[in-house]
């Protein structure tokens, strides 16, 4: 699990030897960053802290793995999270400070350090300063769904869909600012199937494409990324063929999540994934836990984001926004009236 950056690194006491200090006289990017400390290290990136000695803070320092480092596809969609992330501009988004090369030849890039506790985190107890006082967890979770539901907004409508929407990937930041991370599947505007970056990790099995079934219209030409919990059902039989409505089916899973504290869809392969699409039905969130209410409006919503056919979820995430929006100001005034 990550470690992110404790407040003390990330915002040190501002010196006048750090702002007064003059650059080098023949600046070389190669040495402007130094003290690197690994915060996170996935299956594809390296996630490290580091000083710019340029502007004297630290940031995050972002490469893929030595054994990925001179891979095409992957060089391809790491160079694309780090355009994505920087061309979204958004306060749900880090942002993003440089991309280059370093003296190796490897790509890397810079980005805002923030340190805090991943939705995952939350979910499972830790990062409880989080969570308010007096019963009020739900809606402040449901402020956090909201705030992911805006960044996602924002990149739909500038043409790029996730694709990779789940709770690791949203970051709660010591501000109680949220934050949608890694962009890396992201499929952008004009791309075409076989444009897309997203490299197989390996490809589906057998057993997986029994799973899938004729009726669900496979295509193996794609390869599949993400985590199968969270992606649509057309992303785990079409891939790449998707659209907005798939961050959609994922944010509600995400919704599903916060509703029962238990993860929507059971198993973490494609085919046993595909195996209880194709022969369970979800229960609704209120049927999954006991002792607890569940708002029926957001039993609905979240129901309307993960029906099995697109064409049955939200056509857009304003609409999403706007019902959660509507539950949180309704329950305020709840609280108003009985105080």
């Amino acid at each position: 699990m990550p470690t992110y950056a404790k407040q003390k690194d990330a915002y040190p006491i501002v010196h006048l030897e750090e702002t007064d200090v003059d650059l080098p006289s023949n600046p070389n990017s190669r040495l402007r960053y130094v003290y690197f400390k690994q915060i996170a290290k996935g299956g594809k990136c390296n996630i490290q802290s580091c000083k710019d000695l340029h502007l004297r803070r630290v940031i995050c320092y972002k490469t893929l793995r030595p054994e990925l480092a001179k891979d095409p596809a992957e060089r391809k969609r790491f160079i694309r999270e780090a355009r994505v992330t920087a061309m979204l501009q958004h306060p749900n988004t880090i942002p993003t400070y440089e991309l280059g090369r370093d003296a190796s030849g490897n790509y890397y890039f810079t980005m805002k350090l923030v340190y805090g506790a991943t939705l995952r985190e939350l979910l499972e107890g830790e990062g409880e300063f989080i969570y308010p006082a007096h019963g009020r967890a739900l809606p402040n979770l449901i402020r956090i769904v909201e705030q992911v539901a805006h960044a996602l907004h924002y990149a739909h409508q500038h043409g790029v869909v996730h694709r990779d929407i789940k709770p690791e990937n949203v970051l709660i930041g010591p501000f109680s600012e949220v934050l949608v991370l890694d962009w890396g599947m992201a499929k952008v505007e004009g791309e075409s199937t076989e444009e897309s970056p997203s490299a197989p990790v390996q490809p589906m099995s057998a057993t997986e494409r029994k799973a899938a079934g004729d009726d669900l219209g496979l295509t193996m030409a794609n390869p599949l990324q993400g985590s199968p919990p969270y992606l649509s059902p057309e992303q785990l039989v079409l891939r790449n063929t998707v659209d907005l409505r798939s961050d959609i089916y994922s944010l509600g899973a995400i919704l599903y999540e916060v509703l029962t504290k238990d993860r929507m869809i059971p198993g973490e392969t494609v085919s046993e994934v595909l195996d209880y699409i194709r022969n369970q039905v979800v229960p609704r969130p209120s049927d999954r836990v006991e002792g607890r209410d569940v708002p029926e409006v957001l039993e609905q919503v979240c129901l309307k984001c993960v029906a099995r056919d697109p064409d049955d979820r939200y056509s857009s995430m304003d609409q999403v926004i706007n019902e959660l929006i509507s539950w949180q100001k309704s329950t305020l005034r709840g609280w108003e009236a009985a105080a």
